[in-house]
């Protein structure tokens, strides 16, 4: 039997975002046992050591909230550290296999929250299909699983195993 399954691919700094999308795999091959349409998870994961390649199939795109400044001498925050993600999304027209965007951060961080994933949203006009907060939840993990899941059914982006 095929096995299908959805590509991941994000970044993590604090370990948060890696500590998620380890779960969201676990619950994917969880799911996948009870049921071998339920997809499984891919994970590719981006650093600064990682060189650009071309992605052979779609994907989504998972990232944190990093950001710098906030004090009272420079109110305002600035995004960082996710150079080799546009990297990666820029090379090999990769962005166009990108179906949207996941974001992870921090409640108290008020319209900050998730900022990283809604500036790339804008900027590759990608849809933000979901966010979470810190490691997420047993709830966001089935929520997300399943926002993915429809997306990919509903278009047919899945890899073959």
């Amino acid at each position: 039997m095929d096995n299908k399954r959805i590509k991941i691919v994000y970044m993590s700094f604090s370990g948060n975002v890696r500590s998620f999308t380890h779960r969201l795999q676990e619950y994917a091959t969880q799911q996948h046992h009870l049921n071998n349409e339920n997809p499984l998870i891919e994970l590719l994961e981006i650093s600064e050591e990682t060189l650009p390649t071309k992605s052979d199939s779609k994907f989504f795109v998972l990232l944190p909230t990093y950001m710098i400044g906030g004090s009272r001498f420079t109110p305002t925050l600035t995004e960082i550290l996710t150079t080799p993600m546009h990297d990666y999304l820029e090379s090999y027209d990769n962005v166009k296999r990108c179906a949207g965007i996941i974001g992870s951060g921090n409640l108290t961080l008020g319209k900050m929250y998730v900022i990283t994933a809604k500036t790339y949203a804008k900027k590759y006009d990608l849809p933000l299909l979901a966010a979470f907060e810190s490691r997420g939840t047993t709830q966001d993990i089935e929520r997300i699983y399943k926002i993915l899941t429809d997306k990919a059914n509903k278009n047919s982006w899945w890899i073959i195993e």
